[in-house]
C-alpha cells in the first residue's frame, strides 16, 4: 500500500505494510536520515512513529508484539488512551525495545 509520511522536506509517499490491522511498517526513503541504520520503521497508520528498526523483520516483529496492547485500528488519540489509561506503557516501551526498536530519530 502506499503510504503518506512527513519529513522534514516535506510529505513523502513509502510503500508499505500493515501487519497488524492498524499499525505500518515501512522504509524510509534514502533521503531521509541518510546515516542512520535505523531505516525501518513502525507506524500507527495515523502516521505516529512508534519506533525504528534496523530491519524489516524486526519491525514486523514489534507490531505482532504490541498488537495485543491496543485497538490499533482506532484515532492515534484513542490508542493512547487505551495504552497510557491502561497502564501499558511501560511494557510498549518494553516490547519495542526487545524487538531492536529504536527512539525514532536515532
Amino acid at each position: 500500500m502506499q503510504y503518506v509520511i512527513g519529513t522534514s522536506a516535506g510529505p513523502a509517499t513509502v510503500d508499505a505494510t500493515e501487519p497488524v490491522p492498524g499499525l505500518r511498517v515501512f522504509e524510509l526513503p534514502t533521503d531521509v536520515s541518510p546515516l542512520s541504520p535505523y531505516r525501518w520503521v513502525l507506524a500507527h497508520h495515523g502516521n505516529t512513529v512508534l519506533a525504528s528498526f534496523t530491519t524489516e523483520a524486526e519491525a514486523n516483529t514489534a507490531a505482532e508484539q504490541v498488537a495485543p496492547l491496543a485497538d490499533w485500528t482506532c484515532n492515534a488519540m484513542t490508542t493512547a488512551n487505551q495504552i497510557s489509561l491502561g497502564g501499558k506503557v511501560e511494557r510498549l516501551m518494553e516490547l519495542l525495545r526487545n524487538a531492536g526498536g529504536q527512539h525514532p530519530n536515532a
